[in-house]
């Protein structure tokens, strides 16, 4: 049984679940570009959206270190979530997994990996999107 994923923000694009892409959606009035799912633009709110895959990679535009982490968290603790800015414009949240925090640097290239979790609360595997450096 393959794992699953959050279908309005990821596609995966392989049957590993190591490849994919992020969604989003464009407004078709003032062509901002937001992640994941929308009911209206959140600039201008026109409800005349469509949705497009968004880039495997970006820059790390803020990052913290979470030491008590939300109820169910099934990664190690502390770790870093990293807010990401992609070429399109959206701002992603996700771990930063692969790298010491002394190693990090504001603007530093970013791409996005995909792992698999279990839920704690159901054992089900899903696979989920996490950021990492890129790889030179």
């Amino acid at each position: 049984m393959l794992a699953s994923v959050d279908p309005q923000r990821l596609k995966l694009t392989d049957e590993s679940g190591t490849r994919g892409t992020l969604l989003g959606c464009r407004c078709k009035d003032c062509q901002v570009i937001i992640f994941g799912p929308a009911t209206f633009c959140q600039s201008c709110t026109s409800v005349d959206l469509e949705s497009i895959d968004l880039a495997s990679h970006g820059t790390l535009f803020s990052y913290t270190i979470v030491r008590i982490p939300p109820a169910g968290w099934p990664g190690q603790v502390p770790y870093i979530l990293g807010q990401i800015m992609l070429p399109e414009g959206p701002h992603v949240l996700a771990e930063i997994v692969h790298c010491a925090e002394s190693d990090l640097r504001m603007d530093m290239a970013m791409e996005l990996v995909f792992q698999t979790v279990k839920s704690q609360e159901s054992e089900e595997e899903k696979v989920v999107y996490k950021w990492q450096p890129s790889q030179p």
